[in-house]
């Protein structure tokens, strides 16, 4: 039991250091309201030159140059709690340059909402979208700045209507993002005991198959158009759980019972960002474009031949109908390199050449893969 004289010198102990904390924070706060104005006067310069606010190469290497000085965890900040730290300063910052606003496929708290919380900060506007094709429409308008959609999950594959959206829009893309697909079980209650049914997006079920079957055996599985949806329901029927996105939890006040109960752990999506801007090189690109071949015999072999000619390696390969003739095809590369590199300048003429049509649909900087997993190749739903 502590007593009041224990209370007295514990108090007597810690109060210069909490005094030293004040001052750091007084300090701390002060410098990183230095670092906003200049983020703001670097804004009006990147305005009145036509720069892109967004500058995902310059953020990366900042975090990798403080990230370097971490120390070891007990002797200060580790290098994954400096990254943390600096990410939300960078993204404070960023706001400060310019209000940001950002389209995705809502509502609020889907993987979509997440990735979009991971790239812009929560001082970004969010504008939640109905679908993908109004998602691309609202940046075309002018609503926002940022359109996010889903490009490809690594277990379920490429989002089929992504690349027909690509297609069609003059949007450009800016870049490329990975969120891991971490998957909870929630409930109003957070009591195990009391789930009748659990409700989710069918494809998070279908991601926990063997978790379900372990854990929950005989519970029923009530399939929902997003897994926001299947949170509402949860809310409104205390024998409903719903398995989502953790941040589906403080959205809608939900207790966590269980984490990670997706059946493979690496799984990820991957996420294109699109503006009305072209990205900087950065050196280490990627390059997205789309092309209708002729519809002849080894037609498909002489559009590639010429990235081989011109060794520019090409990292993805997608196909999908092409609706203006049926059964014709476009197909969707992703090639090393930025399109304003000669190289690549050079093969994309040379592709050009071989097709029906093609576009440059822009680049981004290049982003790692999950270790341990190829391509997948079945069409995933973005909605959930």
């Amino acid at each position: 039991m502590i007593t009041a004289n224990m209370r007295q010198e514990m108090e007597r102990v810690l109060s210069p250091l909490r005094k030293e904390i004040d001052r750091l924070d007084a300090d701390i706060l002060s410098l990183v309201q230095e670092r906003a104005r200049a983020a703001i006067a670097l804004g009006g310069l990147k305005k009145k030159y036509a720069f892109p606010i967004m500058d995902l190469t310059r953020e990366r290497q900042v975090i990798d140059r403080l990230t370097a000085n971490a120390v070891e965890p007990g002797r200060g900040l580790g290098k994954e709690a400096v990254m943390a730290v600096f990410a939300e300063i960078i993204k404070a910052c960023r706001a400060a340059q310019s209000p940001t606003k950002v389209a995705f496929l809502g509502p609020a708290g889907t993987f979509s909402h997440a990735a979009a919380l991971q790239q812009f900060g929560r001082l970004a506007q969010f504008v939640p979208c109905d679908d993908l094709a109004q998602v691309f429409q609202t940046v075309e308008d002018g609503g926002a700045e940022f359109a996010l959609a889903p490009f490809e999950n690594t277990t379920e594959g490429i989002v089929g209507q992504t690349l027909d959206l690509v297609s069609k829009t003059d949007l450009r893309v800016q870049a490329m993002l990975n969120l891991k697909v971490s998957l909870t079980l929630m409930s109003v209650h957070g009591e195990l005991g009391r789930v009748k049914a659990i409700s989710s997006h069918p494809q998070a079920l279908a991601q926990c198959r063997n978790w379900l079957a372990l854990n929950m055996p005989g519970v029923e599985l009530r399939p929902t158009v997003s897994s926001a949806a299947g949170a509402t329901l949860a809310l409104s029927d205390e024998s409903v759980a719903v398995i989502g996105h953790p941040s589906l939890a403080a959205f809608y006040n939900l207790t966590v019972m269980s984490g990670d109960l997706q059946d493979f752990q690496h799984n990820q999506t991957c996420f294109l960002i699109f503006s009305r801007e072209d990205s900087i090189p950065n050196g280490n690109d990627r390059t997205l474009l789309w092309f209708a071949a002729p519809h002849n015999s080894g037609s498909l072999y002489k559009c590639l031949q010429p990235l081989a000619d011109a060794r520019v390696n090409m990292t993805r390969l997608h196909s999908r109908p092409n609706v203006e003739s049926p059964w014709e095809y476009l197909f969707f590369l992703e090639l090393e390199g930025h399109f304003l590199n000669e190289k690549v300048v050079a093969a994309i003429r040379a592709l050009e050449a071989e097709t029906v049509k093609c576009k440059v649909v822009g680049s981004y900087a290049a982003v790692e893969n999950v270790p341990g997993q190829g391509p997948a190749s079945r069409g995933g739903d973005p909605n959930f």
